[in-house]
């Protein structure tokens, strides 16, 4: 690695568009490096074509390169600018690849480029399990033997010597990896044959099942001088068999005993030091409950959702950390900002509070896929829930996820019992409903564990908060009841449905009996030290912790977990919300649940509650805080109306996009206007594109901007977009759909709507100018018109940009077919000279296809 002193430029390789696999955890993690960087001198450039990137905003755009996410672009840009380094954690597997084929190339030897994190022998064996074990191996670390094959016919032959069931699993894929466990030849030629295609090499490794075990994660970080922290232990309440991204996940680990923690503790360390790591490592091990035996299952040196659930449950600084340390920084010597009292990065965290992730998955949205839990990942996003127990913790997660919109505890009372037993054996997405269920008909904890392989004591947790269940419908308004329930995380919303009365009551019942909710800080040294950190949870204990900001402060209430739809975006325009409040002057507050949001990350607000974000909790904080002003999102409609009925200066942001009107069910044009007052500024003229013939709103899922149309054509659009908002009399960032009318063709104003957040994101990276922060310049009064009306973009611009959705259809395995907005996981943007140079810098092959045929549609 090269010392501080002589590196100069760093290149950062970015993850992409959303998909299944990463969310917006590696854009928040490249913020807080980038800033670290900085403060170094370190130049930073940065490529990636994902348009909701706040990452991208941070940059000048002499350093930014809007491109996809490719080896010959990553190769283009090494030739043009000669970066001192690359830096390829920051961008998921897609990077490690990227870099391993530079390396493969010579290209990185060959321009003197050294690579950040970790050496070149390393990286090569990240995702390739035969070089991987051959290391592990060398310092008598247990791994499952793989084999690897190239053909089915040496599949076939070792068959015999693995035994059923095996895995099989592509070398060094193009994709995100996906382990398939097969029971029978049939199901191994099946993977071998999709295995074979995924992978770089044409290969496959097959190796024995270890399906049952427990797998638990840990995150590390490490050092130039070999100094070696360990940050968390994560456990899986599902065991070796369903994806880590698709199981419940706690910490601090629940059911290890001292002896397996610390043999798992000294196996990370013993591996960061062979590799080499330098920066965050996150391990996957999996252990044997019966003898204490573990394997090494996957070794990922580079930010995950594990990193970030660290960084978020522990209060360690890990982004900040690991920034300086791939600078050469030593641990010892790496400062805390001034909110830790114990300054130094060197202490190994130790919490006071049980955090519990529960995914969250797409199928209401794509019902055609398979709901079936097993090695490749299906969730979209996750929530977390904090507290003082592994119930409190628990039963928040299910509050905030998809099972629980309104704060009941849903029930699937309606599953047979031969379905039920199928479901614990076979898990679906309600997994954690039906392991409530069977306990609710009487089946003992160790006989679930027994059918489900999960540890006993997750189902003596969830039987204890049945039991409190029961307490809460056979003794109705009873203060001692309801101090009970609080405490183990019923919220007022379940509280009320069960005794069949309004929250208003419940709040009322608790208030007169001092009833009130505290709030902990989540800091890293459990309390030891009088830390000022700014993430807090809700319990209902005795001591409070979390004071009042002071005045002119702002509540901003997070959307929660990421699903499909404009997730993405929603977290670009938070993000860049919470940073326009904060240089207006407000001291901002956020409430969210979502363990990967950029906007989570401390540098991003001054304080941070991991609670729900469900009508009591947000009453509790607004007690606590008693902000200036309230922002909800859009889409947060109960929470709109009622926070409405109550003395608060609400404000609803990202507008709600249903505006009263009928929408259109087509539409080809869009005409993006900023309407403040009697100005009417246009921000761009695009093209709308749905597959094929096919022009349903619903549909449109591309844009190109300009539009391809002439130039007096697209002038007199926005002379009938300004006059339809002036019938209107909307304010704010409005589009204005039109499309052909009658035999002429003409097109003509089909309706008018706040622009989506996808393109508000589209227009901010086109135009340069970030409408976002605008807008909320206007909620907050702080708008100049005179610089408004300075304002001045060319509509007519030869440069032309695209974005198009990305869909998780691939990763589902169902049909690749048009996809809705409400089925979109991400974006690609592309920027070129002609329409043949943006369709050229997508990002794919299907991709590509796709766009062309919905230009010619």
């Amino acid at each position: 690695m090269q010392n501080l002193d002589d590196l100069q430029k760093v290149l950062i390789i970015g993850g992409g568009p959303t998909e299944i696999g990463h969310e917006t955890e590696l854009d928040s993690a490249t913020v807080q490096i980038i800033t670290g960087f900085k403060k170094h001198g370190v130049r930073t450039s940065i490529i990636d074509n994902n348009p909701f990137s706040v990452a991208l905003e941070e940059i000048q755009p002499t350093n930014m390169y809007v491109q996809a996410v490719t080896t010959a672009n990553v190769r283009h840009i090494i030739e043009k600018d000669r970066p001192d380094a690359i830096l390829p954690s920051l961008g998921g597997l897609l990077a490690i690849q990227i870099v391993q084929e530079l390396i493969e190339n010579g290209d990185l030897g060959r321009f003197g480029v050294t690579i950040l994190g970790m050496t070149a022998s390393t990286l090569r064996q990240i995702n390739n399990p035969a070089a991987l074990n051959a290391t592990l191996k060398a310092i008598h670390e247990p791994v499952i033997e793989a084999q690897i094959v190239d053909t089915t016919d040496e599949a076939m032959g070792l068959v015999e010597s693995i035994g059923f069931p095996l895995i099989v699993k592509p070398v060094s894929p193009r994709l995100d990896t996906n382990r398939t466990v097969c029971e029978n030849v049939d199901e191994m030629l099946n993977a071998l044959s999709q295995g074979f295609q995924q992978s770089r090499f044409d290969q496959c490794t097959l190796e024995r099942s270890v399906v049952g075990y427990k797998e638990v994660e840990m995150v590390a970080i490490r050092d130039v001088a070999d100094t070696k922290v360990l940050l968390c232990g994560l456990e899986n309440v599902d065991t070796i068999g369903i994806h880590s991204g698709d199981s419940i996940v706690v910490t601090p680990p629940q059911t290890l005993t001292d002896r397996e923690y610390q043999n798992l503790r000294d196996a990370t360390f013993r591996i960061a030091t062979e590799l080499g790591i330098v920066g965050v490592l996150h391990l996957h091990f999996a252990l044997n409950p019966a003898n204490q035996h573990f394997y090494v299952t996957k070794i990922a040196p580079y930010f995950s959702r594990g990193v970030a659930l660290a960084a978020r449950t522990t209060g360690y600084p890990i982004a900040l950390v690991t920034g300086a340390l791939l600078l050469g920084q030593r641990l010892v010597d790496i400062k805390l900002p001034s909110r830790y009292v114990k300054q130094t990065a060197i202490m190994e965290p130790t919490i006071d509070h049980v955090s519990v992730r529960i995914p969250l998955w797409p199928f209401q949205e794509v019902p055609d896929a398979d709901q079936h839990l097993d090695t490749a990942m299906k969730a979209v996003g996750s929530t977390v829930g904090v507290g003082r127990s592994v119930e409190e913790a628990m039963l928040k997660a299910v509050r905030s996820s998809q099972f629980s919109p309104r704060d009941v505890l849903p029930s699937v009372s309606n599953l047979t019992d031969g379905e039920m037993i199928s479901q614990l054996i076979h898990p679906l997405a309600n997994r954690i409903l039906v392991l409530i269920e069977a306990l609710r008909r009487g089946y003992a904890p160790d006989e679930l564990s027994e059918l489900t392989k999960i540890d006993n004591f997750y189902f003596v947790k969830l039987q204890h908060l049945l039991t409190i269940e029961q307490e809460i419908q056979d003794n109705p308004l009873n203060v001692d009841t309801l101090k009970r329930a609080r405490y183990y995380g019923f919220g007022d919303g379940m509280i009320a449905r069960i005794w069949q009365t309004d929250t208003a009551t419940i709040r009322h019942l608790s208030a007169e009996a001092h009833i009130t909710p505290t709030y902990k800080m989540i800091e890293p040294t459990a309390g030891e030290f009088a830390e000022d950190a700014s993430g807090y949870y809700s319990t209902f204990e005795y001591e409070n912790e979390s004071q009042p900001l002071g005045d002119r402060t702002a509540l901003v209430l997070g959307r929660g977990g990421n699903q499909l739809g404009p997730n993405s975006a929603a977290e670009y325009f938070t993000t860049e919300m919470l940073k326009q409040l904060k240089r207006a002057g407000y001291h901002t507050v956020l409430m969210n649940t979502n363990p990967n949001a950029i906007a989570i990350a401390p540098e991003f607000s001054d304080k941070q509650y991991v609670d729900p974000v469900q009508l009591g909790d947000v009453l509790n904080v607004i007690q606590i805080e008693h902000p200036d002003i309230v922002i909800v999102p859009g889409n947060r409609h109960y929470l709109t109306r009622e926070l409405g009925k109550l003395d608060v200066n609400l404000h609803v942001l990202p507008p709600d996009q249903e505006t009263g009107e009928e929408p259109p069910k087509i539409a080809t044009i869009g005409v993006s206007l900023f309407v403040h007052g009697q100005q009417k500024i246009a921000v761009g003229v695009m093209d709308m594109l749905a597959p094929g013939m096919n022009k349903s709103v619903a549909q449109v899922t591309a844009f190109r901007m300009p539009a391809e149309l002439p130039k007096a054509k697209r002038l007199g659009l926005v002379e009938l977009a300004k006059q339809a908002v002036s019938e209107r009399q909307v304010t704010g960032m409005i589009q204005v759909l039109f499309a052909p009318k009658g035999e002429s063709k003409q097109l003509a104003v089909v309706g008018v709507r706040p622009t989506r957040l996808t393109e508000m994101a589209f227009l901010s990276k086109v135009t340069g100018i970030n409408w976002v922060r605008m807008l909320t310049r206007q909620h907050i009064e702080t708008l100049d018109d005179a610089e408004l009306a300075k304002i001045k973009i060319d509509l007519n611009s030869s440069r032309v940009a695209l974005m198009n959705a990305a869909f998780p259809f691939r990763q589902l395995h169902v049909l690749n077919r048009p996809g809705t907005t409400d089925q979109e996981v991400g974006a690609t943007i592309a920027f070129g000279s002609s329409e043949a140079l943006t369709l050229s810098n997508l990002s794919d092959t299907a991709e590509l296809d796709q766009i062309i045929n919905r230009t010619i549609g």
